[in-house]
């Protein structure tokens, strides 16, 4: 009786997944196939081929190891929490963007605010400020023209008339430190 090699195929491939991690000797496949070690050969060489299996030659015989696909796949209920935890970064991201946008919109009222609410007063003498930090800001929304720093003095000119000269020492706030990261973002 001839057997189909199809059908020996079948049945070394449920032999070696059941023996799977330790492997069978290919004389112990040929055995147990019922068939000579020649149609042993026949079958491995398509099974390796289609990278189902691993073979590894010693001294006492080639051992014929079964690959298990599975390896390489995530479990589904840990594909569906990965999943699942993705979805909840990625709303938590939209949900900063839109505070970053919520915070930009706070930003600008809070500087055409300063613009209008604050009177230019004018004055041609210099004063002088017992102070290590100023802050300038123009009140034109164009902004500085030209920053020139010397070595002495720093000249600013800006588009328009009118700038605020605020003597008042700042600490480092983290808070404003935040603030500027996520403008930049």
């Amino acid at each position: 009786m001839t057997v189909k090699l199809v059908d020996l195929a079948r049945e070394s491939v449920r032999i070696l997944k059941g023996l799977y991690p330790e492997g069978i000797k290919s004389d112990e496949l040929a055995e147990r196939l019922n068939v000579p070690k020649r149609r042993v050969y026949d079958i491995v060489a398509v099974l390796k081929g289609l990278n189902m299996i691993t073979t590894q030659r010693k001294y006492d015989g080639t051992t014929i190891t079964w690959i298990d696909p599975s390896e390489k796949y995530v479990l589904r209920i840990e594909y569906e929490d990965l999943r699942e935890q993705l979805n909840a970064m990625r709303e938590s991201r939209n949900q900063l963007y839109d505070q970053v946008a919520e915070l930009k919109e706070q930003l600008r009222i809070a500087r055409s605010k300063i613009h209008y609410s604050e009177q230019a007063i004018e004055s041609t003498e210099k004063t002088e400020f017992r102070t290590r930090q100023l802050t300038i800001r123009p009140m034109s929304s164009r902004g500085f023209k030209r920053v020139k720093n010397g070595s002495v003095e720093v000249v600013i000119e800006t588009h328009d008339p009118g700038i605020i000269v605020d003597p008042t020492e700042k600490e480092s706030d983290e808070q404003q430190v935040l603030l500027k990261t996520l403008q930049k973002i």
